[in-house]
């Protein structure tokens, strides 16, 4: 950006015939001149020759920090053919003549007025308040200005009124001159070049400012010509397109992006969005607007983007944009039991964690589906991504369909302007877990399927699909196959669904568990310390009908057995914690008939049979994972992280217990 304390550089330019012996008289009019400007501008005088004119201009554009060279009119004619550096003319003004012509008719009564290309024909109109005779001529050229002046003498006009070359030829062929600039002349040119300078330095100003813009921009842009040449292009551009700048610039668009068509936008100046543009390895996002000039398109302006940036960028905001509910609280270090078949389905579960393979978990209502599914979101990759559950059994059809899927705007009576995106999109780089899968309406089951398979989503009312990063988990209480069987669950959809098997055992086969889980229930009540203590001596009492317990609601039907218990145990007193019909009318589920499990159902508990129990869970477990993998012993070891003869072993083992 230029120095705030930086003065332009003006050169006031003078040509003679021949070089002049000391300062000429045009010299030291500008000397007059340039104290007046020592604040604004650095005025330097250069004299020069009419046969060194050119060699003199093209030294003064070699030194580069001339800004601007003011000169007679022929002067500034020639040099402006032959140097870049601008030239402004010094003209005569009106009241510039009259004075000369004023000086002139004190000396000859017939006075010639010579002015480059073009006359003044105000003096013309003037010609009877002046007391002497005048004539007018003009030049184009050195040697044209010699015929005219000689002809003027010829003629008998002893005095030329002209510039400082004009007069010089004038007093070679005997006359008088007259010098026609003057000091005003020289200072209107003065102010006429400093505002020229004035903006030309707040142009660089603002080309300096756009460009430093352009080159910390992160989207790489390129300015076009209505050619398709390329006008401008930022560092970040070149290094998309692998190039450097300074080969960029005047190429044809075609030969940096030969796929990009911008022919639409050149002719009739139509933007285009998101057009993808393949250039070398890389795929780019590219913006095409035009520049409209005078109602036409004169050129177009390109920005382009990498496509991972713009996921990155996706990423970002969904992330931001994360609603707090869609979040796992739960972790495999909080789910709690010590039966063989739980432990194992957890070591399981741990190894799935590191996949990004479709889960379903089965297992009966108020086993800790979810719970699970959230500790495999956290376990796995995608832990730091959303977490979104669904219960496909909590939502009518219609509602059901545009919270998955979404909709665009205007995709029926009552949409949100503007559309909404829908929870599988929420989903977006983490876990979408699907409870209540076998209850998911058959008409929704198909456009899941193709989730599932493209991982892209359609809105409603949508004419492209979204793109989609997720795991899905999928839970469910009921039995798909029936199902499948009745017609109301896609066989397709189950394949789909069913590549990594969790079966969640119920609890009235964790009977070891239930007193562990029963006092970490406890616990998170947070009862003062004497309630706890009466509520824990009423579990204990209870214990073996809790043990015996055929649980239908599984762990959410203990959760509400020790709640009561902890809130009732200290309006009973001892005895009617003793009287079986005190407790009967507290826990009434406890004493019906047949919520016990039967004595030949119940697992030996005694210290001697604790290695049969475990052994038993665990081949309890192996066969539910093999009729899971429909009797396939390989993928079954593999669930299982067995091989397939240690497989075979427990099975044999089974039998014959």
């Amino acid at each position: 950006m230029p120095d705030a304390q930086y003065l332009p550089r003006v050169v006031a330019l003078i040509t003679h015939l021949r070089a002049p012996e000391g300062a000429s008289r045009m010299a030291r009019i500008v000397q007059q001149v340039v104290p007046d400007y020592h604040q604004r501008a650095q005025v330097e005088i250069v004299e020069t020759t009419v046969t060194e004119l050119r060699r003199t201009g093209k030294e003064l554009e070699s030194r580069e920090d001339v800004d601007l060279i003011i000169c007679s009119g022929a002067t500034a004619d020639y040099l402006r053919r032959h140097i870049g550096t601008t030239i402004l003319s010094i003209r005569m003004g009106e009241y510039d003549l009259i004075r000369a012509l004023d000086m002139a008719r004190a000396r000859a009564t017939k006075v010639g007025i010579v002015s480059f290309q073009q006359a003044h024909p105000e003096l013309d109109a003037m010609a009877s308040l002046f007391t002497v005779d005048l004539r007018q001529a003009t030049y184009t050229s050195f040697d044209e200005a010699r015929q005219r002046i000689r002809e003027l003498v010829d003629e008998g006009y002893r005095v030329i009124v002209g510039s400082s070359t004009a007069v010089e030829v004038a007093e070679a062929a005997g006359a008088q001159g007259v010098l026609a600039l003057n000091a005003d002349a020289v200072r209107r040119t003065l102010d006429e070049a400093l505002a020229i300078c004035r903006s030309r330095t707040q142009a660089l100003i603002q080309q300096q400012r756009l460009s430093a813009v352009l080159r910390n921009l992160s989207d790489g842009v390129i300015a076009v010509d209505a050619d398709g040449i390329v006008q401008s292009i930022n560092p970040r551009m070149a290094q998309l397109l692998g190039i450097s700048v300074d080969w960029a610039r005047q190429r044809p668009l075609a030969e940096l992006m030969p796929e990009l068509d911008i022919s639409s936008s050149l002719n009739q100046g139509e933007s285009e969005e998101n057009r993808l543009v393949r250039v070398g390895t890389r795929t780019l996002v590219a913006n095409v607007t035009p520049v409209i000039e005078h109602g036409k398109p004169d050129g177009v302006v390109i920005s382009c983007q990498e496509t991972n940036a713009i996921q990155r960028a996706d990423r970002r905001i969904r992330s931001q944009a994360r609603p707090r509910q869609f979040t796992a609280r739960y972790h495999f270090d909080q789910l709690l039991g010590q039966a063989a078949d739980f432990r194992a389905l957890l070591e399981l579960a741990r190894r799935y964690a590191d996949t990004d393979s479709t889960v379903l978990i089965t297992g009966e209502s108020g086993t800790g589906k979810e719970l699970l599914a959230q500790s495999l979101h956290n376990a796995g990759q995608r832990q730091a991504g959303p977490f979104v559950a669904i219960n496909c059994a909590a939502f009518p059809e219609a509602l059901l369909e545009s919270e998955l899927f979404g909709y665009e705007e205007g995709a029926f009576t009552g949409s949100r302007k503007g559309g909404k995106s829908g929870l599988i999109e929420a989903a977006h780089t983490g876990t979408l877990f699907l409870d209540e899968i076998g209850d998911m309406p058959v008409t929704l089951q198909t456009r899941l399927l193709r989730v599932l398979q493209e991982r892209e989503v359609l809105r409603l009312g949508a004419s492209e699909p979204t793109p989609v990063d997720i795991r899905v988990v999928a839970a469910t209480h009921c039995d798909l196959r029936g199902r499948i069987a009745d017609g109301r669950f896609r066989e397709d959809l189950y394949y789909r669904l069913n590549i990594l098997r969790l079966v969640v055992p119920p609890l009235r086969e964790r009977t070891e568990d239930i007193r562990l889980l029963a006092g970490a229930i406890l616990d998170r009540l947070a009862l003062p310390m004497a309630a706890a203590n009466a509520g824990q001596a009423l579990l204990d009492r209870l214990m073996p009908r809790l043990q015996a317990h055929r649980w239908p609601g599984n762990i959410r039907e203990l959760e509400n057995l020790v709640e009561r218990a902890a809130l009732s145990a200290q309006t009973l007193d001892d005895n009617d914690q003793g009287n079986p019909a005190g407790l009967r009318a507290l826990f009434p589920e406890l004493f019906e008939p047949g919520a016990q499990v039967a004595a030949a159902e119940r697992p030996d508990t005694s210290d001697q049979a604790l290695r049969s129990v475990a052994k038993a869970s665990e081949i309890a477990h192996v066969r539910r994972v093999v009729d899971a993998c429909d009797g396939d012993l390989d993928e079954a070891a593999r669930q299982l992280g067995i091989s397939r003869t240690t497989l075979w072993r427990r099975l044999r083992a089974g039998r014959s217990a």
